[in-house]
């Protein structure tokens, strides 16, 4: 039986409208490395955060092909990060936050007054996150966020941290995404099993505009459920493991 229970959700898709500038600083990275821009969809099957991860096995093809870890290569990840970031300052990414997805207070209210403990995570930095939360008075639903201290080498890390540092009999992690590779992790990180203590991570995709992965790409990840909007969430937690 858990007891509480946390609600994970990943800043990029699920609450901020993320997609369309990702979609713009990748294809104006790959130009830089005179690669064809990506379509849409194109984007949505490979897509992930941060951009580093996801374009050095694209852009670095070849040697990817001969090292997979190529995309922990830290010379490499800094390379892409930092004309990222110029890019983002060329079209004012960096001061601007993206819209906050429609109906996410509703939600976040939802869930908390259902007893979920609401946590953020993301592979960026805090930067500007908390102040744009509180700006618009959702910070306070949100316990803490987990960032790129936590998460930098694989998102699984994100996962164990909570575990670590909430060091429950049984935790329960329900991860909200739009992103396939943080249903990978979520599949890789439940079971675990450290002394008495143990971890479950429940994965539900949300297949929405705001997605980083399009719907199948999603499915293939193998997510417990897959919704497509806040309001099915609480109704299919309540199927998969009911609070409590």
């Amino acid at each position: 039986m858990a007891g509480e229970t946390f609600l994970v959700r990943t800043m990029s898709d699920t609450v901020e409208t993320d997609i369309q500038r990702v979609w713009v600083i990748a294809n104006d990275i790959l130009t830089r490395y005179k690669l064809p821009p990506l379509n849409f969809e194109q984007l949505r099957k490979i897509a992930d955060g941060p951009f580093d991860l996801f374009l050095i096995p694209h852009i670095f093809a070849a040697e990817f092909a001969n090292d997979h870890n190529l995309g922990f290569n830290e010379a490499k990840r800094v390379e892409i990060r930092r004309i990222a970031l110029e890019i983002a300052r060329k079209h004012g990414y960096d001061v601007n936050p993206p819209d906050f997805i429609s109906g996410l207070e509703n939600s976040l209210q939802e869930t908390k007054e259902a007893g979920l403990r609401n946590v953020l995570m993301t592979t960026g930095g805090r930067r500007y996150k908390h102040q744009a939360m509180e700006k618009v008075g959702l910070g306070g639903y949100f316990e803490e966020i987990v960032d790129r201290e936590q998460t930098y080498y694989a998102k699984e890390q994100g996962f164990y941290y909570l575990y670590r540092k909430h060091n429950a009999p049984h935790m329960r992690i329900v991860l909200l995404t739009g992103t396939a590779n943080y249903i990978k992790a979520a599949n890789n990180a439940h079971g675990c099993k450290v002394g008495d203590t143990a971890l479950e991570v429940i994965s539900i995709a949300l297949s929405t505009e705001h997605s980083y992965n399009d719907e199948a790409t999603l499915q293939a990840a193998r997510p417990n459920a897959l919704i497509h909007g806040y309001g099915e969430l609480l109704p299919t937690l309540k199927m998969l493991a009911p609070l409590g």
